[in-house]
Protein backbone atom coordinates (compact mmCIF):
# COMPACT_ATOMS: atom_id res chain seq x y z
CA UNK A 1 0.00 0.00 0.00
CA UNK A 2 2.85 2.36 0.87
CA UNK A 3 4.55 1.79 -2.48
CA UNK A 4 1.26 2.31 -4.27
CA UNK A 5 0.71 5.60 -2.44
CA UNK A 6 4.23 6.77 -3.30
CA UNK A 7 3.74 5.84 -6.95
CA UNK A 8 0.45 7.74 -7.05
CA UNK A 9 2.09 10.79 -5.48
CA UNK A 10 4.97 10.62 -7.95
CA UNK A 11 2.53 10.42 -10.89
CA UNK A 12 0.57 13.35 -9.48
CA UNK A 13 3.70 15.49 -9.21
CA UNK A 14 4.69 14.51 -12.74
CA UNK A 15 1.32 15.60 -14.06
CA UNK A 16 1.66 18.91 -12.23
CA UNK A 17 4.97 19.56 -14.03
CA UNK A 18 3.59 19.09 -17.53
CA UNK A 19 4.08 22.20 -19.68
CA UNK A 20 0.88 24.24 -19.96
CA UNK A 21 0.84 24.20 -23.77
CA UNK A 22 0.93 20.41 -24.06
CA UNK A 23 -2.86 20.53 -24.50
CA UNK A 24 -2.29 21.76 -28.05
CA UNK A 25 -0.45 18.57 -28.95
CA UNK A 26 -3.19 16.55 -27.28
CA UNK A 27 -5.95 18.28 -29.21
CA UNK A 28 -4.18 17.89 -32.56
CA UNK A 29 -3.83 14.19 -31.86
CA UNK A 30 -7.46 14.04 -30.72
CA UNK A 31 -8.65 15.64 -33.96
CA UNK A 32 -6.74 13.22 -36.19
CA UNK A 33 -7.61 10.19 -34.09
CA UNK A 34 -11.25 11.25 -33.89
CA UNK A 35 -11.48 11.58 -37.67
CA UNK A 36 -10.05 8.06 -38.08
CA UNK A 37 -12.52 6.68 -35.54
CA UNK A 38 -15.29 8.54 -37.35
CA UNK A 39 -14.34 6.73 -40.55
CA UNK A 40 -14.74 3.42 -38.71
CA UNK A 41 -18.05 4.57 -37.23
CA UNK A 42 -19.34 5.15 -40.77
CA UNK A 43 -18.71 1.47 -41.43
CA UNK A 44 -20.54 0.51 -38.23
CA UNK A 45 -23.49 2.79 -39.02
CA UNK A 46 -23.96 1.20 -42.45
CA UNK A 47 -23.19 -2.46 -41.72
CA UNK A 48 -24.46 -3.18 -38.20
CA UNK A 49 -28.19 -2.78 -39.07
CA UNK A 50 -27.62 -5.12 -42.05
CA UNK A 51 -25.92 -7.74 -39.85
CA UNK A 52 -22.76 -7.45 -41.90
CA UNK A 53 -19.20 -7.76 -40.61
CA UNK A 54 -17.58 -4.46 -39.72
CA UNK A 55 -14.17 -5.90 -40.55
CA UNK A 56 -14.59 -7.62 -43.92
CA UNK A 57 -14.73 -6.71 -46.73
CA UNK A 58 -12.63 -3.57 -46.80
CA UNK A 59 -14.19 -0.22 -47.60
CA UNK A 60 -15.49 -0.22 -51.15
CA UNK A 61 -17.72 1.77 -53.47
CA UNK A 62 -21.35 0.73 -53.09
CA UNK A 63 -21.99 1.40 -56.79
CA UNK A 64 -19.13 -0.33 -58.62
CA UNK A 65 -17.78 -2.48 -55.78
CA UNK A 66 -14.20 -1.29 -56.25
CA UNK A 67 -12.06 -1.50 -53.10
CA UNK A 68 -10.99 1.93 -51.92
CA UNK A 69 -7.18 2.18 -51.54
CA UNK A 70 -5.81 3.75 -48.39
CA UNK A 71 -4.70 6.93 -50.16
CA UNK A 72 -8.29 7.53 -51.28
CA UNK A 73 -9.68 6.67 -47.85
CA UNK A 74 -8.10 9.38 -45.72
CA UNK A 75 -10.67 10.67 -43.20
CA UNK A 76 -12.27 13.98 -44.24
CA UNK A 77 -9.46 14.86 -46.67
CA UNK A 78 -10.27 12.24 -49.30
CA UNK A 79 -13.89 13.36 -49.53
CA UNK A 80 -12.91 16.90 -50.47
CA UNK A 81 -9.94 15.88 -52.64
CA UNK A 82 -12.17 13.56 -54.68
CA UNK A 83 -15.05 16.04 -54.51
CA UNK A 84 -17.31 13.45 -52.92
CA UNK A 85 -17.02 11.00 -55.82
CA UNK A 86 -15.71 7.49 -56.31
CA UNK A 87 -12.28 7.61 -57.95
CA UNK A 88 -13.27 4.72 -60.25
CA UNK A 89 -16.91 5.18 -61.34
CA UNK A 90 -17.45 8.80 -60.23
CA UNK A 91 -20.57 7.87 -58.24
CA UNK A 92 -21.43 10.45 -55.61
CA UNK A 93 -20.77 9.74 -51.93
CA UNK A 94 -23.02 11.22 -49.28
CA UNK A 95 -21.54 14.19 -47.44
CA UNK A 96 -22.58 12.47 -44.24
CA UNK A 97 -19.47 10.28 -44.42
CA UNK A 98 -17.26 13.33 -44.02
CA UNK A 99 -19.79 14.85 -41.60
CA UNK A 100 -19.57 11.91 -39.20
CA UNK A 101 -15.77 12.04 -39.34
CA UNK A 102 -15.72 15.78 -38.62
CA UNK A 103 -18.31 15.45 -35.85
CA UNK A 104 -16.30 12.70 -34.16
CA UNK A 105 -13.10 14.71 -34.45
CA UNK A 106 -14.81 17.78 -32.98
CA UNK A 107 -16.25 15.89 -30.01
CA UNK A 108 -12.92 14.19 -29.33
CA UNK A 109 -11.18 17.58 -29.33
CA UNK A 110 -13.79 19.09 -26.99
CA UNK A 111 -13.34 16.13 -24.64
CA UNK A 112 -9.59 16.64 -24.65
CA UNK A 113 -10.01 20.34 -23.89
CA UNK A 114 -12.69 19.91 -21.25
CA UNK A 115 -10.91 17.17 -19.32
CA UNK A 116 -7.14 17.67 -19.54
CA UNK A 117 -4.64 16.02 -17.20
CA UNK A 118 -4.02 17.75 -13.89
CA UNK A 119 -1.65 20.68 -14.34
CA UNK A 120 -2.63 21.31 -17.96
CA UNK A 121 -4.79 24.40 -18.32
CA UNK A 122 -6.26 24.77 -21.81
CA UNK A 123 -9.34 26.82 -22.58
CA UNK A 124 -12.49 25.18 -21.20
CA UNK A 125 -10.43 22.89 -18.98
CA UNK A 126 -12.22 21.57 -15.90
CA UNK A 127 -9.48 19.24 -14.56
CA UNK A 128 -12.14 16.85 -13.27
CA UNK A 129 -10.66 13.59 -14.53
CA UNK A 130 -7.11 13.08 -13.23
CA UNK A 131 -6.48 9.68 -14.81
CA UNK A 132 -5.25 9.65 -18.39
CA UNK A 133 -7.43 6.62 -19.16
CA UNK A 134 -10.61 8.60 -18.45
CA UNK A 135 -10.58 10.59 -21.70
CA UNK A 136 -10.37 7.51 -23.96
CA UNK A 137 -13.29 6.05 -22.00
CA UNK A 138 -15.33 9.14 -22.80
CA UNK A 139 -14.29 8.73 -26.42
CA UNK A 140 -15.67 5.18 -26.38
CA UNK A 141 -18.92 6.49 -24.91
CA UNK A 142 -19.21 9.27 -27.49
CA UNK A 143 -18.47 6.88 -30.36
CA UNK A 144 -21.31 4.63 -29.21
CA UNK A 145 -23.70 7.57 -29.05
CA UNK A 146 -22.77 8.62 -32.59
CA UNK A 147 -23.47 5.13 -33.95
CA UNK A 148 -26.77 4.95 -32.05
CA UNK A 149 -27.82 8.36 -33.37
CA UNK A 150 -27.28 7.74 -37.07
CA UNK A 151 -28.54 4.15 -37.06
CA UNK A 152 -31.70 5.35 -35.33
CA UNK A 153 -32.11 8.12 -37.88
CA UNK A 154 -31.77 5.65 -40.76
CA UNK A 155 -33.60 2.58 -39.45
CA UNK A 156 -35.52 3.64 -36.33
CA UNK A 157 -33.63 1.07 -34.28
CA UNK A 158 -30.77 1.14 -31.80
CA UNK A 159 -28.63 -1.99 -32.21
CA UNK A 160 -28.15 -4.22 -29.16
CA UNK A 161 -24.43 -4.17 -29.88
CA UNK A 162 -24.53 -0.47 -29.02
CA UNK A 163 -27.08 -0.40 -26.18
CA UNK A 164 -26.46 -3.70 -24.38
CA UNK A 165 -22.81 -3.55 -25.36
CA UNK A 166 -22.72 -0.04 -23.90
CA UNK A 167 -24.16 -1.30 -20.62
CA UNK A 168 -21.48 -3.99 -20.35
CA UNK A 169 -18.70 -1.61 -21.38
CA UNK A 170 -19.87 1.03 -18.90
CA UNK A 171 -19.80 -1.44 -16.02
CA UNK A 172 -16.39 -2.86 -16.90
CA UNK A 173 -14.72 0.50 -17.61
CA UNK A 174 -16.22 2.06 -14.48
CA UNK A 175 -14.57 -0.66 -12.42
CA UNK A 176 -11.24 -0.23 -14.24
CA UNK A 177 -11.27 3.59 -14.07
CA UNK A 178 -13.59 4.62 -11.19
CA UNK A 179 -12.52 8.25 -11.52
CA UNK A 180 -15.02 8.72 -14.35
CA UNK A 181 -17.60 8.68 -11.55
CA UNK A 182 -15.36 10.71 -9.19
CA UNK A 183 -14.67 7.52 -7.23
CA UNK A 184 -11.41 6.07 -6.00
CA UNK A 185 -11.97 2.34 -5.58
CA UNK A 186 -13.05 -0.06 -8.33
CA UNK A 187 -15.99 -1.37 -6.34
CA UNK A 188 -17.36 2.14 -5.82
CA UNK A 189 -17.02 2.87 -9.52
CA UNK A 190 -18.78 -0.38 -10.41
CA UNK A 191 -21.57 0.31 -7.92
CA UNK A 192 -22.09 3.84 -9.25
CA UNK A 193 -22.27 2.50 -12.79
CA UNK A 194 -24.72 -0.26 -11.82
CA UNK A 195 -26.98 2.23 -10.02
CA UNK A 196 -26.90 4.50 -13.06
CA UNK A 197 -27.75 1.61 -15.37
CA UNK A 198 -30.68 0.55 -13.18
CA UNK A 199 -31.88 4.14 -12.78
CA UNK A 200 -31.96 4.60 -16.54
CA UNK A 201 -33.40 1.21 -17.48
CA UNK A 202 -35.80 0.03 -14.76
CA UNK A 203 -38.18 3.04 -14.42
CA UNK A 204 -38.59 3.42 -18.19
CA UNK A 205 -39.14 -0.30 -18.61
CA UNK A 206 -41.87 -0.22 -15.96
CA UNK A 207 -43.50 2.71 -17.75
CA UNK A 208 -43.21 0.87 -21.06
CA UNK A 209 -44.87 -2.29 -19.77
CA UNK A 210 -47.66 -0.55 -17.85
CA UNK A 211 -48.49 1.88 -20.67
CA UNK A 212 -48.44 -0.98 -23.17
CA UNK A 213 -50.87 -2.98 -21.03
CA UNK A 214 -53.17 0.05 -20.75
CA UNK A 215 -53.17 0.85 -24.47
CA UNK A 216 -53.74 -2.78 -25.37
CA UNK A 217 -56.65 -2.91 -22.94
CA UNK A 218 -58.08 0.24 -24.53
CA UNK A 219 -57.57 -1.26 -27.99
CA UNK A 220 -55.31 1.53 -29.18
CA UNK A 221 -52.43 -0.76 -30.14
CA UNK A 222 -52.21 -4.34 -31.38
CA UNK A 223 -51.14 -7.25 -29.19
CA UNK A 224 -47.69 -7.38 -30.77
CA UNK A 225 -47.10 -3.62 -30.44
CA UNK A 226 -45.59 -1.64 -27.58
CA UNK A 227 -46.26 1.87 -26.36
CA UNK A 228 -42.55 2.71 -26.22
CA UNK A 229 -39.48 1.57 -28.11
CA UNK A 230 -37.25 -0.84 -26.19
CA UNK A 231 -34.09 0.39 -27.90
CA UNK A 232 -34.37 3.84 -26.33
CA UNK A 233 -34.75 2.30 -22.87
CA UNK A 234 -31.65 0.16 -23.31
CA UNK A 235 -29.75 3.20 -24.58
CA UNK A 236 -30.64 5.13 -21.42
CA UNK A 237 -29.37 2.17 -19.40
CA UNK A 238 -26.05 2.38 -21.27
CA UNK A 239 -25.92 6.14 -20.68
CA UNK A 240 -26.48 5.58 -16.97
CA UNK A 241 -23.71 2.97 -16.87
CA UNK A 242 -21.24 5.60 -18.09
CA UNK A 243 -22.60 8.72 -16.37
CA UNK A 244 -24.39 7.50 -13.23
CA UNK A 245 -28.01 8.05 -12.29
CA UNK A 246 -27.65 11.83 -12.58
CA UNK A 247 -26.54 11.55 -16.20
CA UNK A 248 -29.35 9.13 -17.03
CA UNK A 249 -31.98 11.41 -15.46
CA UNK A 250 -30.52 14.49 -17.14
CA UNK A 251 -30.47 12.75 -20.52
CA UNK A 252 -34.16 11.84 -20.28
CA UNK A 253 -35.25 15.32 -19.22
CA UNK A 254 -33.02 17.16 -21.69
CA UNK A 255 -34.04 14.80 -24.52
CA UNK A 256 -37.68 15.73 -23.91
CA UNK A 257 -36.62 19.40 -23.91
CA UNK A 258 -34.67 19.09 -27.18
CA UNK A 259 -37.53 17.13 -28.72
CA UNK A 260 -39.99 19.86 -27.78
CA UNK A 261 -37.76 22.52 -29.34
CA UNK A 262 -37.78 20.59 -32.61
CA UNK A 263 -41.45 19.57 -32.45
CA UNK A 264 -43.06 22.96 -31.78
CA UNK A 265 -41.91 24.68 -35.01
CA UNK A 266 -42.97 21.63 -37.02
CA UNK A 267 -46.40 21.65 -35.38
CA UNK A 268 -46.89 25.37 -36.02
CA UNK A 269 -45.80 24.86 -39.63
CA UNK A 270 -48.33 22.05 -40.08
CA UNK A 271 -45.63 19.44 -40.66
CA UNK A 272 -46.89 16.94 -38.10
CA UNK A 273 -45.94 13.97 -40.29
CA UNK A 274 -42.28 14.88 -40.04
CA UNK A 275 -42.41 14.18 -36.30
CA UNK A 276 -42.99 10.50 -37.06
CA UNK A 277 -39.69 10.46 -38.92
CA UNK A 278 -37.68 11.79 -35.98
CA UNK A 279 -36.64 9.03 -33.56
CA UNK A 280 -35.96 9.72 -29.88
CA UNK A 281 -32.48 8.18 -29.75
CA UNK A 282 -30.64 11.22 -31.16
CA UNK A 283 -32.19 13.45 -28.47
CA UNK A 284 -31.04 11.05 -25.77
CA UNK A 285 -27.54 11.05 -27.24
CA UNK A 286 -27.51 14.85 -27.35
CA UNK A 287 -28.67 14.98 -23.74
CA UNK A 288 -25.94 12.55 -22.68
CA UNK A 289 -23.21 14.55 -24.42
CA UNK A 290 -24.58 17.76 -22.89
CA UNK A 291 -24.32 16.16 -19.45
CA UNK A 292 -20.75 14.99 -20.03
CA UNK A 293 -19.54 18.43 -21.08
CA UNK A 294 -21.74 20.89 -19.24
CA UNK A 295 -24.16 18.95 -17.04
CA UNK A 296 -22.73 19.86 -13.66
CA UNK A 297 -22.45 23.53 -14.61
CA UNK A 298 -26.04 23.56 -15.84
CA UNK A 299 -27.18 21.81 -12.67
CA UNK A 300 -25.33 24.32 -10.49
CA UNK A 301 -26.86 27.18 -12.47
CA UNK A 302 -30.33 25.66 -12.14
CA UNK A 303 -29.96 25.29 -8.37
CA UNK A 304 -28.66 28.85 -8.10
CA UNK A 305 -31.71 30.12 -10.00
CA UNK A 306 -34.15 28.15 -7.87
CA UNK A 307 -32.59 29.05 -4.53
CA UNK A 308 -33.66 32.73 -4.57
CA UNK A 309 -37.16 31.68 -5.60
CA UNK A 310 -37.41 29.19 -2.73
Amino acid sequence: MRNKARRAERNYLYMQQLPPDIWLICTIFAAGFGACIGSFLNVCIYRIPLDQSIVKPRSHCMTCGTLIPWYNNLPVLSYFILRGKCANCKALFSFRYAGVEMLTALLFVITCCMFPPIGVKPPLGLNMLPEAAAVPILWVFIAGLIVATFVDLDHFIIPDSVSIGGMAAGLILSALVPSIHSQTYWLHGLATSAIGLAAGFVPLQIIRLTSTAYYRWRGRIEKDEYAMGFGDIKLVGAIGAFTGWQGAAFSIVSAAFFGTIVALPLLFAGRRKLLDRLPFGPYLALGAITWVFWGEKLLAWYIAVLRPIA
